[in-house]
């Protein structure tokens, strides 16, 4: 920042900003603008006069170069994306920063009223023309004291000059005095896209001789215009008649031979008479000159144009077509409603959050929603190369080349795109589909107890096939049963008495 400035570089706290230095307006002076005729002498003083930082004269001639319909045109395009692109306030980190960015939408959002579409359209055109812009805060406390409002003005910049002993912008205000701009003392914002002597990148510096030579142009073709379009009359007296008296007046002859000439050459149906030996003579220009206004006019306007807008310069910058917002060069718009962001944050912005809220931390972002033209190249070339490399591998799978993982690495790295992984159906086994009996075949015990949560049986039990271990255990089951003890027969139901064979005797166990 070429001036004393109180950037956030740190967070800003409430005890800063004396708030009743602030709640006294600031005014700029009621000067008239005068009269001024612009030759070609006086166009080069305002210019050299922009390049000093002195902007009284450049100013007016910026007023002047709109009334060029070229450049007029022109201006209003470069105004275009500020005036057309939406715009969001983005909140600070944290749930009280999202409540602020609510109280802030209402002053400086979309339909804000702390600053207004016209205040920004000047800021925008005043930063075109001349590099550098001014505004001012108009600091307002709430009645009940809960709140203190801030409203953006613009400030005229021909009040405004570089002071190079002090290195700082001072203005003249209402009153006759000169103050001091610092940028973000919660008064003063100042909107520059260079550091260092930003009002020598103003579009007044190269407009200042294209509108010169644009004007003087339209003016030479319109008197050119005259002399090819109205032809001239010379006469010649006869022979003896006196054209003047002794007192050098003309006599009355040439007086009256005058007034035939006059007719012919002005009236739609002249009529007259022609004295005996007397000739009249018809000369008109029949030169080609006149082409060369048609050159001077169509570069002007192509000039205009070029400053304002960036058309007319290189088609691509590294291989890509240039992107146009509102038909003005991408970058030009984001090197402009960048300047405005962050002039706006650091002058109006912070110094609100830490009068009202205590500390800079919490100030919301006031942010341009632009069209990010280069990620959406990227996106489209991706798609493009990703089609292309899918396409690929189908061709070789149809012309029945082996597909793998190698080759696909391989192309991926060609296209430039993601490397997909082939899934290993190669080396995987196939897949049967056994029913629950069949597992049991398969399956050994603790497997089967793992996969249900039960704790492994170990040992040689544990390594058996679960058919296996179920024959196992039925045959256990039948060896422990009471009937089969000894191999003797079952014995007979409960209750039964002793027929003739008496009662049951059980067999002794060995």
């Amino acid at each position: 920042m070429g001036a004393p400035s109180k950037r956030a570089k740190k967070t800003r706290t409430a005890s800063e900003f004396d708030l009743v230095a602030l709640a006294a307006e600031r005014r700029a002076p009621k000067v008239s603008t005068g009269c001024y005729a612009w030759d070609l002498d006086a166009i080069r003083l305002a210019r050299d006069e922009q390049m000093l930082g002195r902007f009284e004269r450049p100013a007016r001639l910026v007023e002047a170069t709109r009334t060029d319909y070229a450049i007029f045109a022109s201006f209003l395009n470069r105004l275009a994306p500020q005036r057309g692109l939406p715009v969001e306030i983005e909140p600070a980190p944290g749930a009280r920063g999202k409540k602020i960015a609510t109280e802030a939408e209402a002053l400086f959002g979309k339909r804000g009223i702390g600053i207004t579409r016209d205040t920004l359209a000047d800021i925008d055109g005043c930063l075109a023309n001349h590099g550098v812009a001014f505004a001012t805060n108009t600091v307002t406390p709430r009645d009940d004291g809960s709140r203190v409002d801030f409203e953006v003005k613009y400030w005229p910049i021909e009040f405004v000059r570089w002071d190079p002993s002090a290195r700082a912008f001072k203005t003249r205000v209402e009153g006759g005095f000169e103050e001091t701009i610092c940028h973000g003392d919660g008064r003063w914002v100042v909107f520059q896209e260079f550091e260092y002597e930003p009002w020598k990148h103003g579009a007044i510096l190269a407009l200042a001789l294209v509108w010169a030579d644009h004007a003087f142009g339209v003016r030479d073709r319109a008197k050119s215009s005259s002399a090819h379009g109205n032809a001239k009359f010379v006469g010649t007296l006869p022979e003896g008649i006196p054209l003047k008296n002794e007192t050098g007046g003309l006599t009355p002859e040439g007086e009256a031979f005058l007034q035939l000439l006059r007719d012919v050459a002005s009236s739609d149906m002249p009529v007259g008479i022609k004295p005996f030996g007397a000739t009249l003579d018809y000369i008109f220009n029949n030169s080609t000159q006149w082409q060369i206004f048609k050159e001077i006019i169509d570069s002007g306007d192509k000039a205009a144009d070029r400053v304002y807008l960036g058309e007319e310069g290189a088609e691509s910058i590294g291989g890509d077509m240039v992107a146009y917002i509102f038909n003005v060069r991408n970058d030009i718009v984001e090197g402009s409603l960048r300047t405005i962001e962050r002039g706006l944050r650091e002058g109006t912005l912070e110094p609100w959050a830490a009068i009202n809220f205590g500390d800079s931390s919490l100030a919301p972002e006031r942010a341009y929603l632009l069209p990010d033209a280069d990620e959406d190249a990227r996106r489209k070339s991706l798609a493009e190369r990703t089609n292309a490399f899918h396409e690929a591998i189908e061709r070789a799978k149809k012309n029945g080349f082996e597909i793998t993982q190698e080759y696909v690495n391989d192309l991926a790295k060609k296209f430039d795109v993601v490397t997909p992984t082939l899934p290993a159906q190669a080396n995987r086994a196939p897949t049967i589909a056994l029913a629950p009996t069949d597992l049991s075949a398969v399956i050994r015990v603790d497997e089967a107890r793992a996969s249900a949560g039960v704790a492994p049986l170990g040992g040689v039990e544990g390594a058996m096939f679960v058919e296996e271990f179920r024959e196992m255990k039925k045959a256990k089951a039948i060896a422990s049963s009471p009937t089969t003890i000894g191999g003797a027969p079952p014995l007979a139901p409960s209750g039964a008495t002793g027929g003739p064979q008496g009662p049951p005797k059980l067999a002794a166990v060995p």
